[in-house]
This record gives structure tokens, sequence and C-alpha cells, in this order.
């Protein structure tokens, strides 16, 4: 059994050396979804938490389930790409997408979340971050790092990975990618991009910055480019009630 997997991780070294080339954005949007999914399975990055069903509220999944679908799909390009999103316990106010079409959002981050705007507008920039094939660009580069030591037979390796994909910063352009598509899908979506601002220019002046804010554009600049999509016809996510109902999905 060590030596097959052993042989997985030489395997993900040797994907990740191909991808790690000038041309990476344009290998990894190119890769097939299953190879990514593959990974995914070998590395194991969630949370290690099981997600949160709203025990005390049976209510609050399904009306999670209401504010992720407002926002994606969207449309066929979308379907190509499944992405599957899950609340999990935990107070970090944070939000990450993993390999695989994965994105864990963290209860920190509903309590924190003054809206369903808000939390829609942190979803439509992890989103953009699993469609542009930003977490296979990174793990590319990680995996050639830990995968000889790995498949050497280090015990400890694949936790190692696991952590550091799970906490992986992604650079300033992508972080900027993400923020201009994730705005465009709140376009389509009819979703207000004010929420977007908001909890970003919120974040930015706790005591301690959210983890989701690493490598992040300055406020000034997302408040300005949240402006360029303001003006646009937008719905309610969810009523006040429902937003209420929603942020107990933990309890």
């Amino acid at each position: 059994m060590s030596k097959a997997k052993g042989l997985l991780w030489v395997a993900a070294a040797g994907l990740a050396g191909a991808l790690a080339v000038p041309g990476l954005p344009v290998v990894a949007r190119h890769t097939p979804w299953f190879i990514e999914h593959a990974l995914a399975g070998v590395i194991g990055t969630g949370p290690g938490a099981a997600p949160c069903s709203g025990r005390a509220q049976p209510a609050a999944a399904p009306l999670f389930e209401k504010l992720t679908r407002r926002i994606y799909p969207l449309d066929s390009e979308d379907a190509a790409l499944p992405i599957t999103i899950a609340v999990v316990p935990g107070k970090a106010v944070n939000a990450y997408a993993s390999l695989g079409g994965h994105i864990y959002v963290f209860d920190g981050l509903i309590q924190e979340a003054q809206s369903p705007e808000e939390l829609a507008g942190v979803l439509a920039h992890e989103i953009e971050h699993v469609r542009n094939r930003h977490v296979l660009q990174g793990a590319a580069v990680n995996l050639l790092t830990f995968g000889a030591l790995a498949s050497g037979g280090d015990p400890s390796a694949g936790s190692r990975l696991a952590y550091l994909l799970l906490t992986m910063k992604f650079s300033r352009q992508q972080e900027e990618e993400a923020d201009l598509q994730g705005l465009e899908r709140l376009r389509k979506a009819r979703v207000d991009a004010a929420g977007f601002q908001a909890f970003f220019d919120r974040a930015r002046k706790m005591p301690e910055a959210p983890a989701l804010l690493s490598s992040h554009p300055p406020s000034a600049y997302r408040s300005q480019l949240a402006a360029r999509f303001r003006g646009y016809p937008v719905e309610p996510v969810l009523s006040a009630g429902e937003w209420q109902t929603l942020q107990s999905i933990c309890r």
C-alpha cells in the first residue's frame, strides 16, 4: 500500500513539474477536470470537519443552497466545472477554494457577514478561483516541492501538503482576476455588489485581517472596482428572516 501511495505522489509530482512552466495558467486551464479531482482524492484538502447541517434549524441548509444557487451555476460553462460549497464549523472568518472544485465556508465568516449579499460576494470570488484553475496552479507548485518527499516515505508529508494547500495564498494577479469576474458573476445574478464591497472594506479594518484577505488588492482598488458594477437591476438574495435562519446552520 505504501509503495502504491508513493507512486501516486511521484505521478502528482510529475504533473506538477509539467505545469510549473512559464505557461502554467494556460496549461492549468486545459488540464482535464478529472485529473484535478484525482489529485484532490490523493491529497485530501478538506478542513477535516463534517459540514454543518442546521440541526437546530432544519431550514438553514436549504437556505444556504438557495443562496449558492443564486450565483452558481449561471451558464453551461459553469456546468462544465462542477463545484460543491459547504459550511463547516470554525471561528475563522474565512472561505477557501480547494482542489477538485470544493469550496469551504467557515461558520465564522457567516457570523461576520451582515447580509446574504456579503456572503454571496465572497463566494462569487472563491468560485472564480475554481473556474480559472487558480487552485490547480498553486497546487502544481506545492506538489513539485513536496511530491518527492512524500514518495520517499515521509509519513508526515501528506498532512503537511494538505495543510499547505488549505492555507494556499494566491498571487495578486489571481486575486484581481477573481475580484473582477466575481463581480461580473454578481451582476449576471442580479446580486447587489454593494455587499461585496462592504464586506471586504470592513474586513480590512478588523484587528486581525481574515486569512481570505491574503494577497488581496488594496481596499481602495476594490472599492473602485465594485463601483464600476453598481447601477444594474438587483433582487434580494434572501429575506431578513431567511438570512437569520441561515446563520444558525452550524448551531
